[in-house]
């Protein structure tokens, strides 16, 4: 994402012009800003995960989301505060929840492209909040993390760089990189809370000093990778990798604001954070956890590194490059100053072609614009396209595989032919709008007090603050889905892992195997990789729920829609005589002894269902 400085135009970066000395004190406005390059990327990477996560979870589209599934809506009252909201529960159909599903994928790539980020961002938020509360008890820690970076990526200028938005934008050049506010602060403290407030709760000796935490974690056979299963023989790596966690989560929060020595510092933290955060996804199968904490440490990323990124990466094909497109094409121009940006081509001028007599003449003989590349040609038509993905800096190594020549300069010449159409329709939908980057009043008003919401409720996970909030605090939390609860592996790793077995019978006497949807008794064997008995994270997460809360007598329902779902999938166009008439949900729990001692496993029943009645 690397971006040439703004010392090439009108304006210049703040961070170009301090000095580089590691040693310096850095201020609150440095510690706390961040660079619109950076806001940039922030922008991608959850336009991605979003995307990535909708997608995934339209494989279960009718078991999770429908009348027909595991939570019908007629179910979601009583899991779901009344001031809580869901487009999802208006209608239980598969067309409609795969019609908002739709809309949420669009407005997706509307944000990952900058295209009016700030309203994607909003409409982005809104659908996921609206999804979360459709069934949340498929959610995890990964669900609250993304809905927070959602919430506080609406409070800031995402659209500001390497967007349709800042293409569109005629000042966007002479403004500065650096970016700092109360939602900016928000953001960064709002990450680093996670891992400090996780690092308080970790309160067990096997944290500390015992060091067997990941020992334990690694033996959760139904969340971990093959890679763990090989690992775990490293008793001293475990224990070692166990104090790091820990003392990462306590001290990285306090050195990435540290104004000392903070420019090396913050990269060195957030490189820590990072790494731990890809080692979290090859050994354990957490979802996209790993992967939105990743891009929550990227936000971190300062606008001096850009620089330096952008130093290393000029391309020789942009010195002097100069891009002229005719001055009567409205469409021409927006088309260049979009090439422009998403290039990564700052500094290069777009330019009339009727400022330059030689140019305007080649335009009018090809009918087309031109590019002067590095070396002084005057480019035209597809080749002139070609030229500017050599200069950039990030997809230079696209120009082999685009289209050849001859193939291209078709394309070209039928959107030639289409000039007129599409600069109607360019000025209805790429409008020259300036972006709104100076922060409101009311903007950080509402940051000022959703930030101390944020902190009143990490505090009161504390136990021994014994901080109790009210009704109407925990009404706007569930309502918004602000959770601050960062209990992963907290105050321990879980020490049991669990996989289903459901034998049933049918109408006809004979024995089937329920959960793999097979004639036959199941096995109460164990399997080789318990993970591999689960579909996915999502359902992971639901049947574990079902095991966990079948401890609870008071919360059977859990079980019990299940075992509806169970019989209605299984049922549905079966033949009478082969329809399921009774089924037991057993669980097989493997208990996870101390270092040196083997596992215990133990078979639960759980739930006895009749399909019949």
């Amino acid at each position: 994402m690397a971006q040439p400085s703004e010392t090439s135009t009108a304006g210049s970066s703040r961070d170009v012009a301090e000095p580089r000395h590691a040693w310096r004190l850095s201020g609150p406005r440095e510690i706390f800003a961040i660079d619109l390059r950076t806001l940039a990327l922030f922008r991608v990477g959850l336009a991605l995960v979003v995307l990535a996560d909708l997608v995934l979870r339209a494989r279960d589209l009718r078991a999770h989301y429908t009348d027909f599934g595991i939570f019908p809506r007629a179910e979601l009252a009583a899991y779901l505060h009344p001031g809580a909201f869901s487009l999802h529960m208006l209608n239980g159909t598969v067309w409609y929840q795969a019609l908002l599903f739709t809309i949420a994928v669009l407005f997706a790539l509307s944000l990952l492209v900058g295209y009016r980020a700030r309203l994607s961002m909003f409409v982005t938020w809104l659908l996921l909040l609206s999804l979360q509360n459709r069934n949340p008890q498929i959610l995890s820690g990964e669900d609250n993390l993304l809905m927070l970076l959602a919430f506080w990526a609406m409070f800031l200028p995402i659209g500001a760089r390497y967007a349709v938005d800042a293409a569109l934008d005629r000042d966007n050049e002479v403004r500065p990189n650096r970016y700092v506010s109360i939602a900016s602060a928000a953001l960064l403290i709002q990450g680093m809370s996670m891992y400090f407030f996780s690092a308080i709760l970790k309160s067990d000796p096997r944290w500390f000093p015992d060091g067997t935490a990941v020992y334990y974690a690694l033996n959760l056979d139904y969340i971990v990778s093959s890679l763990s299963l090989w690992f775990r023989q490293f008793d001293g790596v475990m224990q070692f990798l166990t104090y790091y966690v820990w003392t990462l989560e306590w001290v990285g929060p306090v050195l990435i604001f540290f104004p000392l020595f903070h420019r090396p510092l913050r990269v060195l933290v957030q490189a820590a954070f990072i790494t731990m955060h890809v080692g979290f996804s090859l050994f354990l199968m957490i979802g996209f956890f790993p992967w939105i904490s990743i891009v929550m440490n990227l936000a971190f990323t300062q606008g001096w590194v850009w620089d330096r990124l952008a130093a290393l990466t000029r391309r020789r094909q942009a010195e002097g490059m100069v891009i002229h497109y005719d001055a009567e094409c409205d469409f021409c121009l927006k088309v260049c100053l979009l090439l422009k940006t998403f290039l990564m081509l700052a500094g290069v001028p777009v330019v009339t072609a009727q400022s330059e007599a030689r140019i305007h003449a080649l335009m009018q003989a090809h009918n087309s614009w031109v590019v002067r590349d590095g070396a002084g040609r005057d480019r035209v038509r597809w080749d002139a396209i070609r030229a500017v993905f050599e200069a950039s800096p990030a997809f230079f190594w696209l120009t082999p595989v685009i289209a050849p020549r001859g193939c291209g300069d078709c394309v070209y010449e039928a959107v030639a032919k289409s000039r007129g159409r599409l600069s109607r329709l360019s000025a209805r939908l790429l409008v020259f709008r300036p972006i709104g980057i100076r922060p409101g009043l009311v903007t950080s008003a509402l940051a000022v007090v959703f930030s101390c919401f944020v902190l009143v409720q990490n505090l009161s996970t504390v136990p021994a603050l014994d901080i109790r909030t009210t009704d109407s605090f925990r009404a706007i939390r569930q309502a918004l889905r602000l959770y601050q609860n960062w209990t992963m592996f907290a105050p321990y790793p879980e020490v049991t892992s669990a996989w289903p077995v459901i034998p049933g019978v049918l109408v006809d006497g004979n024995e089937v195997d329920v959960y793999r949807g097979t004639v036959g008794a199941p096995s109460f064997n164990r399997p080789a990789r318990i993970a591999a008995v689960y579909e996915n994270e999502r359902w992971r997460k639901y049947i574990s729920n079902v095991e966990d809360l079948s401890y609870d007598s008071d919360r059977p329902d859990f079980a019990l829609n299940w075992g509806r779902y169970l019989c209605r999938q299984w049922n549905e166009g079966a033949a009478p005589d082969r329809s399921l008439a009774t089924f037991d949900i057993y669980f097989q729990v493997e208990h996870t002894m101390p270092p040196g001692q083997p596992k215990e496993l133990a078979t639960r029943p759980v739930w006895r269902h009749d399909c019949l009645n």
